[in-house]
């Protein structure tokens, strides 16, 4: 069906020109607008949700992690001198100093005054209704750099903190045709992600059940214990098909079968998979509608390549702590000749208490 094209003014506006042939006894009606305004984009930020609150008390927020000794042989020899025990002990891992800039994020608004004076359906006070706009904007921005961008931490210029890509470089399961492509990041105390040299579409797999029972593993032995698996809405539909298969008669279903639909006494069929029981864990499977956006691309690529679908999250928010150094806040700019103007802004970072903690699944297709 061809689209119809209005005027200015709605189509009513257009109905009532008597310009127009025909129209001219539709002078007198009168215009049918509801008095609300209906916004369809998703206002979600299911990660930064997700983790704790905290204070940043400079520009560059730092934190402290530590760890046990490696289980070992603890038996000594009756009357062991001090000096040999400790000397033993040597080995042993120290705390170490992380930390990550903090990054102003945001918005302004401009209002005229006679936008702020007329009568408008579904907006008692303009200025009012586009800082409300533009602060959620502003938190949609914020989970954009927390979990899409591969965003590295720096100081220089326009300040930023690393994503939570960043920060895995202990628990990473690389499911690229060409593994070695991907260089992990090195100094997690300067927020570095890591880097691709060559990504291309025919290198990226479909998630897999194993990758996440794998990647469980990897963090229980580094002492964690993973409770949500974030994904983006095209991959969390691979995932509970995967869950869903009946077998693993197929080498392509291998490792993804014996899990069965669940029918309740109300006869309701349950497809998706909310909470997946891993051998290491109960894990919470949760979607994130900015994983699967594809304006933006990771950093460090040579041949570029979109990050849609590209990553999977294994972690336990108590692990993340979004610290704030100033919060989100209007600041009233005034009068610009017939305007009023404002802004809004905050200024934070993400800080990941211990990194062995999480992992990262990258190298997805979404399909």
């Amino acid at each position: 069906m061809a689209g119809n094209t209005f005027t200015a003014g709605g189509p009513k506006a257009a109905a009532r020109s008597q310009s127009v042939t025909g129209n001219a006894g539709n002078v007198g009606e009168r215009e049918d607008l509801a008095n609300f305004i209906s916004m369809i984009s998703r206002d979600e930020t299911p990660f930064l949700s997700s983790i704790g609150r905290g204070k940043a008390t400079a520009i560059f927020h730092e934190w402290q992690t530590d760890e046990l000794a490696t289980p070992t042989d603890g038996a000594v020899a009756d009357g062991v001198s001090y000096a040999t025990q400790t000397a033993a002990q040597a080995a042993e891992p120290y705390r170490t100093r992380l930390g990550n800039y903090c990054q102003i994020n945001s918005k302004t608004v401009t209002v005229t005054g006679t936008k702020r004076a007329v009568d408008q359906a579904g907006v008692a006070d303009e200025y009012a209704y586009q800082l409300k706009k533009r602060g959620i904007e502003m938190k949609r921005d914020q989970e954009h750099a927390l979990v899409h961008s591969w965003q590295n931490s720096t100081g220089s210029g326009t300040r930023k903190f690393g994503g939570y890509q960043a920060w895995i470089n202990h628990n990473i399961k690389n499911v690229l045709g060409t593994p070695s492509d991907y260089t992990a990041p090195t100094n997690l105390g300067a927020g570095t992600a890591g880097t691709f040299a060559n990504v291309v579409a025919a290198d990226r797999t479909s998630l897999a059940l194993s990758h996440v029972d794998e990647l469980m593993q990897t963090i229980y032995e580094q002492g964690g214990k993973a409770t949500k698996l974030m994904l983006s809405p095209a991959n969390r539909r691979v995932f509970s098909a995967k869950a869903q298969s009946a077998g693993a008669s197929t080498t392509a279903n291998a490792g993804d079968g014996n899990v069965r639909r669940n029918i309740d006494a109300d006869g309701k069929l349950r497809q998706s998979v909310e909470i997946y029981a891993s051998d290491f864990g109960d894990i919470m499977v949760v979607p994130n509608y900015v994983m699967g956006l594809s304006a933006s691309e990771w950093s460090g690529t040579s041949t570029g390549g979109s990050a849609q679908n590209f990553s999977a999250f294994l972690y336990d928010p108590q692990w993340f702590t979004w610290a704030t150094l100033r919060p989100m806040q209007e600041v009233d700019l005034g009068q610009l000749g017939d305007s009023i103007i404002g802004q809004i802004v905050e200024e934070g970072t993400l800080e990941v208490k211990n990194p062995k903690g999480c992992g990262l699944i990258f190298g997805l297709s979404g399909a």
